[in-house]
């Protein structure tokens, strides 16, 4: 499973570049000084940090790239998965995530959240990048003022991502 796991994480890696580009982009030509990325089923072990950790890399290198001073960065990163997850590996993952990120500026806190994301997980207008990696697949159907976002944002099916 973590070979698979690691596969599509990979595979993912250019589609959450391009979402932060896209997102960083569309607020104005400065960069925002505090963001929110949620990861919905984060799961535990060795790739619990992949996907926010390869948005937040995207978010610093963008921030890099527009190359002046902004003040400092705030990310906050909220990982959920389904309350059986193994949330004590996730934490002592995300202290070392946090001690990494320290010497580039950004001030990174996290925070777990378990639950369903069949039900609501989050308050209205509260996070600015969602990722996914192998959870979407337990998603029955697409709801519909979702799908119409989604379809008007990416085309569906680009990168061979299946809503």
């Amino acid at each position: 499973m973590f070979c698979l796991q690691s596969a599509a994480q990979s595979w993912m890696k250019p589609a959450i570049e391009e979402a932060v580009r896209g997102l960083l982009n569309m607020k104005s030509t400065d960069v925002p000084n505090s963001m929110v990325i949620a990861d919905l089923g984060c799961s535990a072990g060795p790739n619990a940090l992949a996907l926010v950790s390869t948005a937040v890399d995207a978010v610093l290198h963008h921030r890099q790239a527009a190359q002046h001073d902004q003040g400092p960065l705030e990310v906050r990163v909220l990982l959920n998965d389904l309350p059986d997850n193994d949330f004590n590996d996730v934490a002592k993952r995300l202290v070392s995530f946090q001690q990494s990120t320290q010497s580039s500026g950004l001030f990174l806190t996290a925070g777990i959240v378990p639950g369903s994301f069949y039900k609501r997980l989050f308050p209205s207008n509260f996070l600015n990048l969602t990722v996914s990696s192998n959870s979407l697949h337990w998603i029955s159907e697409v709801y519909k003022q979702y799908q119409l976002y989604i379809c008007g944002y990416y085309q569906l099916n680009k990168c061979n991502l299946h809503i």
